[in-house]
């Protein structure tokens, strides 16, 4: 066992959680990646899932997760995407109504997730027994992979590594070392693909230069981003695009499905069975018939509709007492769901997809870096994973709109597990980097500092400017410095800073030799000049603690009136894989120390 390590993928979805895992070695080949299947559930159908649902109820008896919870019990949901404040859309509904039920008041959305994750990690320990035995495997160091959205805001991987350390991922259960990665749902989902190619046919089709974009289809959000082919035995891919992402997921055919049957039996009698109007319909809980109709439709219809069936499902009581209605399609207490229906459904997602794919092939395309296939036949791949691009309707759908623009779809085996497979894959690599890794990735935002300069009468603005108390001089305050630019590449198989930022800080003499500075970024296409320009926000405060720092670094000046203080100049190294991490140097010898607040 000398060598060995444990590699974990934490897939921690919007609507569904991931686990996989594998054992591996510097002197293995193949290593074989095992999905965790038997989620502990209340019906038989959904006891060997690859996936369990992102969902936690707290109740008298103790707290309820995932499939265990019975649909008419409030929980919460899509606390994911509640780690990230910059969120909107449905989310918002379902914070509204988490913050107005009695069975969940008072629970943050990091403790909520902590409670959730503690009981994936206590499911994790028992497989791991299961496979390993107890012993066995708690003597290997771990490598632990946790997955994020190619849009995530740096405050939302904060608090998701936050709410993971915290549910207990490592602990005393741990006894080894455990090294956490964070990496990208779509880089997964590339790496996981890649992988499966290779020795096969398709992966023949590669060649450098080749782009390929990864749609990830999941239950909330649907989100792309392109790559390139740089280099082959192994195959080594960087990231081409800034990702985009919405939600346009599978549940929003589950709400369309809600108001066709409102419109097809009318508000009165989905009352009966809802207790209220489709577009009232808690997302956090449902009636029991109404759910357990829902339930149905999702198993059946929704999982299986290719573009021209139709389906018949019984109707609740007292619906099943219905007299047969022509009209409405009701006969025999059945409802006739018909191709056009079903269409209509999917509408919103594939409108929502349709035009994601659009935005990724523009951009992918106008790279120049990527090489445009020489066949009339295609330009560029599109890999479809996630759970809803099982759907036969979406993934056809799909499939036709990118041949328009001379796309080839693919689909990997086991598209709803690729990321969880993806992130042990990731960490396989980290691993074992002559397998082939991602070279680069592409910054998601323009990160700076507020600084001050110089004043400059007719480039600065008066109502920035200052004089500084150390040196008499006029300055500007408030001046966007930008250290890294949106879209810029980002080498990730080095360990060099991505930027440097260099600082000349004036200290008196009885002053803390503390030095903090705050993070900026923006999402916007142009970089505005000001600090406080709209689209600015705050991403982190680094406070920097220099107290340590030799004294003969600091070198002592005066003041206009003659007062005594130090000036030291030292630097601070940013480096962004999947995450920001912070180094302080003086002369080029790490010192002091950062802490860093996400805000």
């Amino acid at each position: 066992m000398e060598g060995n390590r444990l590699v974990i993928g934490l897939d921690y979805g919007t609507t569904y959680t991931g686990v996989s895992f594998c054992e591996s070695s510097k002197d293995k080949q193949a290593d074989h990646i095992e999905v965790i299947h038997d989620w502990p559930s209340q019906s038989s159908k959904n006891a060997t899932q690859e996936k369990v649902p992102s969902e936690v109820a707290y109740r008298e008896e103790g707290i309820l997760w995932g499939a265990l919870i019975p649909a008419d019990v409030p929980r919460h949901m899509w606390t994911k995407l509640q780690l990230d404040p910059l969120q909107v859309g449905e989310v918002t509904k379902i914070n509204r109504e988490i913050a107005t039920s009695k069975e969940n008041a008072n629970k943050q959305p990091d403790d909520v997730i902590t409670d959730y994750l503690a009981q994936v990690k206590a499911h994790l320990l028992k497989n791991l027994d299961q496979k390993y035995g107890r012993t066995l495997w708690r003597t290997m160091p771990i490598t632990l992979v946790v997955t994020v959205p190619a849009t995530w805001s740096d405050l939302a991987k904060s608090r998701t590594l936050g709410a993971v350390n915290k549910a207990g991922f490592n602990t005393l259960e741990f006894p080894q070392p455990v090294t956490t990665i964070l990496t990208t749902e779509p880089e997964a989902a590339a790496i996981y693909t890649i992988r499966t190619f290779r020795g096969t046919t398709q992966d023949a089709e590669f060649a450098v230069g080749d782009g390929f974009i990864v749609c990830d289809m999941g239950g909330g959000t649907v989100d792309l981003i392109s790559y390139r082919v740089t280099g082959l035995n192994p195959t080594v891919i960087e990231e081409a695009t800034v990702g985009c992402g919405d939600q346009c997921g599978g549940s929003s055919v589950d709400r369309a499905f809600l108001r066709w049957l409102e419109g097809r039996i009318g508000t009165e009698d989905f009352h009966k069975i809802a207790g209220c109007r489709s577009e009232e319909v808690k997302y956090t809980s449902l009636e029991k018939r109404a759910a357990a109709m829902l339930q149905q439709f999702t198993s059946g219809p929704k999982a299986g509709f290719t573009g021209t069936e139709s389906y018949i499902m019984p109707l609740p009581f007292p619906l099943s007492r219905i007299e047969d209605d022509e009209s409405r399609g009701i006969s025999d207490g059945e409802i006739t769901v018909t191709p056009d229906d079903m269409a209509s459904m999917f509408q919103k997602s594939l409108a929502g997809t349709y035009k994601l794919v659009a935005k990724q092939y523009g951009a992918a395309t106008n790279t120049k870096k990527i090489k445009m296939k020489a066949s009339s036949r295609i330009l560029i791949y599109i890999f479809m994973v996630g759970g809803f691009s099982e759907s036969p309707y979406m993934r056809n759908k799909v499939t036709e709109f990118a041949s328009e623009f001379k796309m080839a779809a693919k689909v990997p085996n086991y598209p709803w597990s690729s990321v969880s497979r993806g992130a042990v894959a990731v960490g396989l690599e980290a691993q074992k980097p002559e397998q082939g890794v991602v070279q680069n990735r592409k910054c998601r935002r323009y990160y700076g500092i507020p600084a001050t300069t110089s004043f400059e009468s007719g480039e600065h603005r008066e109502s920035d400017a200052y004089i500084d108390m150390h040196t008499g001089e006029k300055r500007a305050r408030n001046q966007a410095s930008w250290l890294l630019s949106k879209g810029q590449d980002l080498a990730s198989t080095t360990r060099a800073p991505h930027t440097t930022m260099s600082f000349y800080t004036k200290f008196w003499p009885h002053e803390a030799r503390t030095h903090r500075v705050k993070l900026i970024a923006t999402n916007s296409d142009e970089a505005p000049q000001h600090s406080y320009d709209k689209g600015v926000f705050s991403v982190v405060v680094l406070t920097i603690e220099l107290s340590k720092v030799p004294k003969k670094e600091f070198k002592a000046k005066r003041s206009p009136d003659r007062s005594q203080y130090h000036e030291i100049s030292f630097d601070v190294e940013i480096s962004i894989q999947s995450a920001l991490q912070f180094s302080c140097s003086v002369k080029g010898k790490n010192v002091g120390s950062i802490t860093a607040k996400y805000e």
